[in-house]
């Protein structure tokens, strides 16, 4: 994994671009919208929360020498993307790259869901993607080009006990993002990655709360590396970025409907 400094320095990968972030506050999204940043883009960053303080992702990449708006909002909500591709052209005058990285699970088997828990989650990870892709089509066809990028998981490859919502979403995420390549492609590329098990303070839940509120106990770090076959570790939010910076930027050009793994060798038997 590449350290912060080499982070910090970027190879205007993503020079003049404007991306979209979504889950932008917290792990996976986090490290992405500062490594864009750090790319050179400038981002709009979303996340559901507004509490992230002095701490903010939008403002930390200010800090960093980078240039970034923050939008609160949900990817549920067709007027909240309206607001967020707002924000992308007011601030920064164009739309270049999605990342669609907001989700949610609940880990209970399915006869013990309710129909609140089971909508909670289809309407996050499946509904998300699509009002996002919808909400940012038009300009990319508009504009003769666009790229999108969508967070699927193993689990979308890979099943998983008492994660019934959270696998079929995903499963589903794999399969559109292959669907959308087709229709949209050559003007628009669609891929996806599907993270293994990551160090992250995941919002899960219904309503959504902190999985690991003080970060992940050294038992639970142990307990999820056992399952990655070749690595034996949990993976960090940074090295899932980079893999969704590729997808992202031209170094990629001839890459499209692709669901690109990033586990650590978990899903090596599958």
């Amino acid at each position: 994994m590449a350290a912060d400094d080499d982070r910090e320095k970027g190879r205007g990968r993503l020079e003049g671009r404007v991306a979209i972030v979504t889950g932008a506050d917290s792990g996976i999204g986090r490290a992405t919208a500062r490594l864009f940043a750090a790319e050179g883009a400038r981002v709009v960053c979303v996340d559901i929360r507004e509490d992230g303080g002095d701490r903010r992702v939008d403002r930390l990449i200010l800090e960093e020498g980078g240039q970034a708006v923050f939008v609160q909002g949900d990817v549920v909500s067709a007027p909240d993307w309206e607001r967020m591709i707002s924000a992308g052209l007011e601030h920064f005058g164009r739309i270049d790259v999605l990342f669609n990285n907001a989700g949610v699970g609940i880990r209970k088997p399915i006869h013990e869901q309710t129909d609140e828990e089971w909508d909670f989650v289809v309407n996050v990870n499946l509904k998300g993607v699509f009002h996002g892709v919808r909400a940012v089509l038009p300009h990319f066809m508009s504009q003769g080009h666009g790229n999108i990028v969508n967070t699927a998981s193993s689990h979308g490859i890979l099943a998983a006990d008492t994660y019934p919502g959270y696998c079929a979403t995903k499963a589903g995420i794999v399969n559109l993002t292959r669907q959308l390549a087709i229709d949209y492609g050559p003007a628009v590329r669609v891929n996806c990655v599907c993270p293994g098990p990551i160090e992250t303070a995941r919002y899960r839940g219904f309503p959504p709360e902190p999985r690991y509120p003080e970060g992940m106990s050294e038992e639970e770090r142990v307990g999820m590396g056992g399952s990655v076959r070749a690595l034996h570790r949990v993976g960090q939010p940074e090295e899932v970025a980079y893999a969704v910076l590729f997808l992202a930027c031209d170094e990629s050009s001839f890459i499209t409907g692709h669901a690109l793994v990033v586990d650590g060798g978990q899903t090596l038997d599958v």
